[in-house]
């Protein structure tokens, strides 16, 4: 899912991850991410900090307390700068800033899927 309210970015996030062989689901603000993390399985998630209704940050803060949707990877990006305290407390799974090179975005994305798919095939082990 790429949550993003320029639609320009959107595009050529969508186009790109399209062209590999992913499916996108653009939304523009973050009621609409909401509802749509209510109706469909989303594997990951590229989250705008800036958005008209609601703060990136806010949104993820939602997802990690809410269980059944805590584990979906979430790439912040963002004109703004890392916050570190932030990234710390609500621990994204990579942040990317703005303006981005659309290959290290999709590096990026592939990294955070690979490492998904890494962790669902481990066994869970006792400690």
């Amino acid at each position: 899912m790429v949550v993003e309210d320029d639609r320009a970015i959107s595009h050529l996030i969508r186009h790109n991850l399209e062209h590999n062989g992913t499916q996108v689901v653009e939304v523009t603000n973050g009621l609409d991410c909401i509802t749509m993390l209510k109706q469909s399985r989303i594997d990951l998630i590229l989250l705008d900090l800036r958005l008209p209704d609601f703060s990136g940050w806010g949104i993820l803060s939602l997802l990690r307390l809410t269980e059944p949707l805590h584990d979906i990877p979430v790439i912040m990006v963002s004109v703004e700068p890392p916050n570190t305290a932030l990234i710390k407390q609500l621990s994204p799974d990579d942040y990317i800033q703005k303006p981005f090179d659309i290959r290290d975005l999709l590096r990026r994305v592939q990294r955070v899927i690979d490492a998904k798919n890494v962790g669902r095939q481990l066994p869970n082990r006792v400690a």
